[in-house]
C-alpha cells in the first residue's frame, strides 16, 4: 500500500524532473522514452496527454494544467517509482489545473496526491477505523 510514511526531499522530486527531459511531454503523440518508468509508465503517459487539454475542458469551466506543473507531475512519478511505490489506480486532472495520483484499496484505505502547483502536492490518506492524514510534499 502507498502509505508515503517516509519522506520525499524537494531534490529527489527536483531530479525526478530533470530526469524528464528525457521523456518530455510532446504534442501528437506519445511520451518518448518512458521505458526506464516501469509499472509507471501508463501513468506518465496519461498525464503527458493532459498537455492537449484547455481552458474549459469539461465544458464547466476547468482549468487545463500548465506545461510546468505536468512536468512536475511526472517528475513526482519517477520520484515516487524510485521509492518502490506502485503506481496509483488512477490519474485525473482537476478542474482547478491539478494532477491527482489516486489509490484505492479493497479494504477501504484510500490515498490521493493533489499536485496543484510545481514542486508542491497535499496527501491525503484515510484508512479504515482511523482519523484522516494530511501532509504536503515535498516533506523535507
Amino acid at each position: 500500500m502507498p502509505v508515503l510514511d517516509y519522506p520525499i526531499a524537494a531534490t529527489e522530486w527536483a531530479r525526478g524532473v530533470e530526469r524528464n527531459g528525457l521523456c518530455a511531454p510532446r504534442r501528437n503523440g506519445p511520451v518518448e522514452n518512458t521505458n526506464h518508468a516501469g509499472s509507471w509508465e501508463p501513468t506518465i503517459q496519461k498525464i503527458a496527454e493532459y498537455q492537449d487539454l484547455g481552458d474549459d475542458w469539461d465544458g464547466l469551466g476547468a482549468k487545463a494544467p500548465t506545461r510546468e506543473l505536468l512536468h512536475s507531475a511526472i517528475g513526482l512519478a519517477y520520484a515516487l517509482f524510485e521509492k518502490g511505490v506502485d503506481p496509483p489506480h488512477c490519474v485525473v486532472p482537476g478542474l482547478d489545473g491539478s494532477v491527482n495520483f489516486e489509490w484505492q484499496y479493497p479494504d477501504g484505505t484510500m490515498m490521493e496526491v493533489e499536485i496543484d502547483r510545481p514542486l508542491h502536492a497535499d496527501v491525503m490518506l484515510i484508512e479504515p477505523d482511523q482519523e484522516p492524514k494530511f501532509w504536503t510534499l515535498p516533506s523535507e
